[in-house]
């Protein structure tokens, strides 16, 4: 297998830039423009730090790229890390729905080994499968235990990982 380089789509980069900026702005304006009570400037100060925090994990993603090679998952980019397959020590896979019936939402994976920082990806990521079936590969070679929503989590997506099955 050859090293194969991973990006967000920008659509999905611009449609968060667009949400961020929109969020921002509804709430730094009133901020800047209008007299406010003090515990409403709290709230509207709140969500104008938490949609700038949502601009710059943005701007992060957009110059982080990935590579997944047959050994190793290079997070490379501002806040990059690197994930030595043969040494994971960490997998998680989780599901993060937008609807109560569960029909809709994404999936992020952390992974991580040797102690370093984890490498976080979701479901928008180009190549997501490829890295979670990689994931899952190293973890079954390893023996790496995982837990019980992270297995469901990868059952959900066709793979199963060999020791981990569920007792019945």
């Amino acid at each position: 297998m050859s090293s194969v380089d991973l990006r967000y789509p920008r659509q999905t980069l611009w449609a968060d830039y667009l949400r961020a900026g929109t969020g921002a702005v509804l709430c730094g304006l009133p901020l800047a423009v209008i007299e406010v009570n003090q515990w409403v400037a709290m709230i509207l100060g709140a969500g104008f730090v938490l949609f700038a925090v949502f601009f710059v994990r943005t701007a992060l993603r957009q110059r982080t790229r990935y590579v997944l090679g047959p050994d190793t998952l290079c997070a490379d980019g501002p806040a990059g890390t690197l994930v030595e397959w043969s040494r994971i020590d960490r997998l998680k896979l989780s599901y993060f729905s937008t609807k109560r019936d569960r029909s809709d939402g994404w999936m992020q994976l952390a992974v991580g080994s040797a102690g370093g920082r984890l490498v976080r990806v979701d479901s928008a990521l180009e190549g997501f499968y490829d890295i979670v079936e990689r994931a899952a590969r190293a973890a079954e070679t390893i023996g790496l235990p995982l837990s019980v929503a992270t297995r469901a989590n990868l059952r959900s997506m066709g793979i199963s990982v060999a020791g981990q099955e569920e007792a019945v």
